[in-house]
């Protein structure tokens, strides 16, 4: 997978949707600006990321390990994954965020996609690089898909309800993402949509989880100063030294990515 801000994308193809459930498909497509973006180091545009567009519904984790299993080697030269979804059951957007994290996969949001909204979010918390354009990150209290409810009891609901939402607080805690964000997002009702500022998402949330960051400064020699003034001004010349921090760090992620691939493989799929 390789860093998006210098590559080319132009057209979805190869999708893999159902009429319920997300959208899922190669794409060419450049999230932040319907400008193509060149690739000046490698001189390619053939470079892709896998599209999740639409609504999350039960289901999801297992169609998207089938999609990825169907040319493992395509998602390894893939770029991570563009994220467009106004949210969705939480319970399955945790088992995507958990295979988003596992891979070190990079995530992007950007107004020539769509917006990332609601459960999407934990997915867009959850990866090794995270960017989004300011207003394309809408938070608010997640819920449980009717689905799950059908046969419950209120009792049993409650008791599912609660569990889930705890599950989804800890998953973006241990993410370290700030409290702030989080308190925020449970006290909106599901019907308000609270969009996430530009200093919210590159200041407080940031590119990376804060783990992440501190292993490329130790291991990558990541010049935070020095990123930040290249995202800023766009200088050329500051280029390479950014995409050779973030080569690094897929570099040495690469073999648990690939270990804990396996495994889901192996394992099946979620019940």
């Amino acid at each position: 997978m390789r860093t998006l801000t210098t590559m080319i994308f132009c057209t979805i193809f190869f999708c893999f949707a159902e009429a319920d459930g997300l959208e899922i498909s190669y794409s060419r497509i450049n999230p932040f600006t319907e400008t193509s973006i060149y690739d000046t180091l490698n001189n390619t545009v053939n470079v892709e990321s896998i599209l999740l567009k639409g609504e999350i519904f039960p289901g999801d984790y297992n169609r998207l390990l089938d999609f990825i299993r169907i040319d493992t080697n395509r998602f390894w030269r893939s770029h991570g994954f563009i994220l467009a979804s106004p949210g969705g059951d939480i319970e399955e957007a945790l088992w995507i965020a958990r295979l988003v994290k596992g891979t070190y996969a990079e995530v992007f949001v950007g107004p020539a996609t769509g917006p990332c909204v609601s459960a999407c979010f934990f997915i867009f918390a959850s990866a090794a690089r995270r960017e989004a354009h300011p207003g394309s990150l809408g938070v608010h209290r997640p819920y449980v898909h009717p689905k799950h409810l059908i046969s419950l009891s209120p009792l049993q609901a409650e008791s599912l309800q609660k569990d889930i939402l705890k599950r989804a607080r800890l998953q973006l805690e241990d993410q370290q993402v700030p409290t702030s964000i989080i308190d925020t997002m449970f006290q909106r009702a599901s019907t308000e949509v609270y969009w996430l500022t530009k200093l919210e998402i590159e200041d407080q949330l940031g590119r990376r989880p804060p783990w992440y960051e501190q292993f490329l400064i130790a291991r990558c020699g990541l010049d935070k100063n020095l990123e930040k003034h290249y995202f800023q001004t766009n200088d050329s010349r500051l280029l390479k030294r950014v995409l050779d921090v973030d080569s690094c760090g897929l570099r040495l992620s690469r073999p648990d990515s690939e270990r804990f691939l396996n495994a889901e493989f192996r394992n099946g799929q979620k019940p």
